[in-house]
């Protein structure tokens, strides 16, 4: 029996999803493959990068300028053999595809905030994670929280859903601000020496931007000299220039984004929802205090040291940016508890549980045929 890894996310930019496998197949390297063959089968030839290279672990490139739905089922699907196990780590599976399944699924966005997408792109996706949801064996979540939304959600029972949570890789850590690595993610993204904000990922209507923005202003006419950092994608929408303290720097390499954590006032975090919300839990294990609401599985991700806020009021986070900024003691007590917190989690226990579960699936795979 091959293990098949759905790789489409594995691009030469590391994003979200992209992200969680790439730690997966790091930690397999160094602790052994769930199966002793393992297939990744990519769409995006930058994504060899992220494969580590040892003994069972191969990969394809596959339908290279194709869209994601014809990939799916005529590229990934193709790869697959009756006696494969699929491991589908984003949320789909090919239509095409009767076998072994596990599947990840991160949230159930389009059902619990259908607000932030359009119509069209809920009716594309939506009964697609829900087939996949169906087609699945076993189905990982995140969170207890998307446990509870995709049981109810898709219908699926409980006892086919395994929380497996996600852990921040080992280098994000606390580093002093005057470090030549935090040094040199400032130069990087031109804030140079002056204070900064950050906020990581989409800048999706779920997450609130412009309360952001509102509140940024607002602390900006006492703090002139502040910044405020988007690292992410570059998504279309107006935001202000420098000239208004606010910074586009896109995506950057896993060692900046690391050191911006390290270096920043507070991860600002302020989403209407999360299936699990990993740079929260990345901000915290660096030292960098977190301003979210509580939500969601937010306050899994959080525990008890974010800064939270029940909406995504300005006022309201203008008050933790002003307090954040300017007291030292309430910053001490946000780092020590988001270190107690994140010791929960680590990328190593994240592995191990997804690769006992893959075990598992093949097991019981074997014994019914």
């Amino acid at each position: 029996m091959r293990l098949v890894i759905d790789g489409q996310r594995l691009t030469a930019e590391r994003t979200g999803v992209g992200r969680c496998l790439e730690s997966l197949l790091a930690e397999w390297a160094l602790t052994g493959l769930p199966l002793a063959e393992t297939l990744v089968v990519l769409r995006d030839p930058g994504g060899r990068n992220r494969v580590p290279l040892i003994d069972g672990l191969s990969t394809k490139v596959v339908g290279e300028r194709w869209s994601g739905l014809a990939w799916e089922w005529f590229g990934l699907a193709r790869e697959l053999r009756p006696d494969d196990l699929l491991f589908a780590p984003a949320n789909l599976v090919p239509w095409p595809w009767r076998g072994r399944t596990v599947l990840v699924i991160y949230d159930t966005l389009p059902w619990v905030v259908p607000e932030s997408f359009p119509r069209l792109v809920r009716w594309r996706f939506g009964w697609r994670y829900r087939l996949a949801a169906h087609q699945a064996d076993r189905i990982l979540v995140p969170s207890q929280a998307t446990a509870h939304d995709v049981a109810r959600v898709h219908g699926v029972p409980s006892e086919r859903i395994r929380v497996t949570y996600p852990g921040p890789e080992p280098e994000f850590r606390p580093l002093a601000r005057d470090s030549p690595e935090v040094i040199e993610a400032r130069r990087h993204v031109g804030v140079e020496s002056s204070p900064y904000f950050l906020f990581v990922g989409k800048r999706s209507r779920r997450r609130n931007v412009p309360a952001i923005l509102q509140a940024f202003a607002s602390h900006r006419q006492a703090h002139p000299g502040h910044r405020l950092v988007f690292v992410g994608p570059d998504d279309p929408g107006d935001l202000p220039g420098p000239a208004d303290g606010t910074i586009r720097a896109g995506h950057v390499a896993e060692p900046i984004l690391r050191s911006l954590l390290a270096g920043a006032i507070a991860l600002l975090y302020p989403s209407d929802y999360e299936g699990f919300g990993l740079p929260v839990v990345e901000a915290l294990a660096s030292g960098c205090p977190v301003v979210t609401l509580r939500n969601s599985a937010l306050v899994e991700a959080g525990g008890d040291a974010p800064w939270y806020l029940d909406s995504a009021d300005a006022p309201a986070l203008a008050v933790a940016l002003e307090t954040l900024s300017t007291s030292e003691e309430e910053r001490r007590k946000c780092i020590a508890r988001g270190f107690d917190h994140v010791a929960q989690f680590s990328r190593s226990q994240f592995a191990r549980e997804v690769k006992d579960e893959l075990i598992r699936a093949a097991s019981s795979s074997l014994i019914s045929t």
